[in-house]
């Protein structure tokens, strides 16, 4: 079977849509993983098709590695096959695209590729840069200069490209930030002012920054596990396409990307335009990234460690269980949309959740619970305590779930501790299953410190250590006897008969 290139697709007789080879490189991308080609290239290739934007996208390898992954995918002119897999609307989904919205991938450690970089920057064709270097990648590097060939960092990279392109008297391009920190877009623009002003750069170049250049803080939502990892379900997925395909990617169905801007932003952009389901611009992404964050992430954190300690191992398990799903369902109807509704419209937010319960039941991916709970600690103070604590502000009382995810993540830490060594804290569940609880040392000091404490001593010392919460959780009024309630259930009884007894409870909470 032939590799995947446009002479493969004419043997082959396809028929699907594909962007024209000669289309102009309208867009410039600094990654070339697997999230940005399933999720943001997948949008500019439907964007292609449905308004005849004509768009291209040259990638930039961020990093230099000893396999050169643009050789690999220019070789098969930068053609791609991305599956969408999972669950939408109750349904199984199983769809394969191919993604034609690529024209090459460029690795600026190359001088004649950082030279074709250095072209695209001053092209009359270019509108739109895009990112995802992965959280650590927006971060000033005060070693890279102006003259480097290439800067290091990628917001070094970006400084030289916009300044070359304003040296050009060219217009301004849209910014589209995706990785995952908080005010990503304005905090790459930040920077970018930052080596001007390093370097010595015009003042007029700052303002041509800030008046005609629109860098987009964004929210993006997909699950992309990769590649399909078993070799007889990859060679009979290749059978069915026709062509073998080495950059083949997996996602799930569900997407969302949530970009900050204005109207006039929102006509610039190919795919708002074409009206593609999950992606919209409006004037604040916060209050999505709050409900995210406390309704998907804070699913996970909220019943992973209860839930493996009470024997399961994989995420979908879970939905198919009654106590586990009910639990969570509780969790999300009691007590984490009530303290949403208030700055988004509730309706949306419950089809948030209703998605979510969806995606948590991926027939193809086997998400495990002990990766999940990986720095449990910071997530369930990120994702779980702000809700515990409006839930408080507004009912005078502690919410019964989270008080029990919270006493089970207790129980995390602290169920058959056998010792702590560099990997972590070694533990062993009740169905005699050893495993490491990994998180950050202090928290691991910590438990480790109390592994011989009773819980009538360990549950104020957890409550009342500030490095772990940020405050003092024994102030919260009714808490500390919540926890330590709920967390004799889960001693006694186990975790899954301590999320039982939220489901039996009456009442507001």
């Amino acid at each position: 079977m032939d590799s995947l290139r446009y002479r493969t697709l004419e043997n082959t007789g396809y028929d699907g849509y594909l962007v024209p080879r000669d289309a102009p490189e309208r867009v410039l991308q600094f990654g070339e993983g697997n999230f940005l080609r399933a999720f943001v290239d997948r949008f500019f290739d439907l964007a292609n098709e449905a308004t005849g934007w004509n768009g291209r996208i040259a990638m930039v390898q961020p990093i230099d590695g000893s396999f050169d992954l643009a050789d690999g995918i220019n070789a098969q002119d930068c053609l791609y096959t991305v599956c969408m897999r999972g669950r939408e609307e109750g349904e199984r989904v199983d769809a394969c695209r191919l993604i034609s919205s690529c024209s090459r991938c460029l690795n600026p450690h190359r001088p004649a590729d950082f030279q074709a970089i250095r072209e695209i920057a001053v092209s009359d064709d270019l509108a739109i840069i895009v990112s995802n270097t992965t959280e650590a990648g927006i971060a000033y590097d005060p070693a890279c200069g102006p003259d480097d060939e290439p800067p290091a960092s990628f917001p070094a990279k970006l400084a030289q490209v916009l300044h070359a392109r304003w040296a050009a008297g060219k217009p301004g391009v849209i910014i589209l930030s995706c990785e995952l920190i908080d005010e990503n877009g304005a905090e790459l623009a930040r920077i970018v002012h930052r080596h001007a002003a390093d370097w010595g750069w015009e003042g007029a170049f700052g303002a041509w920054l800030d008046g005609d250049c629109v860098f987009c803080t964004t929210l993006v939502d997909t699950i992309v596990p990769g590649r399909i990892r078993d070799p007889e379900e990859e060679a009979a997925l290749a059978a069915r396409l026709g062509y073998v395909d080495p950059f083949l990617t997996v996602r799930e169905p569900f997407q969302m990307w949530g970009i900050q801007g204005d109207e006039d932003l929102a006509a610039r952009l190919p795919f708002t335009a074409a009206k593609l389901p999950g992606v919209f611009v409006t004037p604040d992404v916060a209050p999505y990234k709050k409900r995210k964050v406390r309704i998907l992430n804070g699913a996970h954190t909220g019943f992973a460690p209860g839930a493996w300690l009470a024997g399961f191992d994989i995420v979908r398990d879970c939905m198919h269980d009654a106590v586990v799903r009910g639990f969570m369902d509780r969790m999300f109807e009691r007590e984490v949309i009530p303290t949403l509704s208030g700055e988004l419209d509730e309706e949306d937010v419950r089809a948030f959740a209703a998605a979510v319960r969806n995606r948590f039941d991926n027939p193809f991916i086997d998400h495990q619970l002990l990766s999940i709970c990986l720095n449990s600690t910071a997530k369930w103070r990120a994702r779980n305590l702000p809700t515990l604590l409006d839930y408080v502000a507004a009912e005078g009382t502690p919410p019964r779930c989270l008080t029990t995810s919270l006493a089970a993540l207790i129980a995390f830490y602290t169920t058959g501790c056998t010792g702590r060594d560099k990997a972590g804290l070694h533990l062993t569940r009740a169905d005699g299953t050893a495993y490491t609880a990994r998180d950050d040392d202090a928290v691991l000091d910590f438990y480790a410190a109390h592994a011989d404490d009773t819980d009538a001593d360990l549950v104020p010392a957890v409550l009342a250590n500030e490095r772990l919460w940020g405050c003092d959780l024994r102030s919260v009024a009714g808490l500390e006897g919540a926890v330590a309630s709920a967390l004799a259930t889960v001693r006694a009884e186990g975790a899954r008969a301590a999320f039982a007894a939220c489901l039996d409870e009456v009442g507001p909470a």
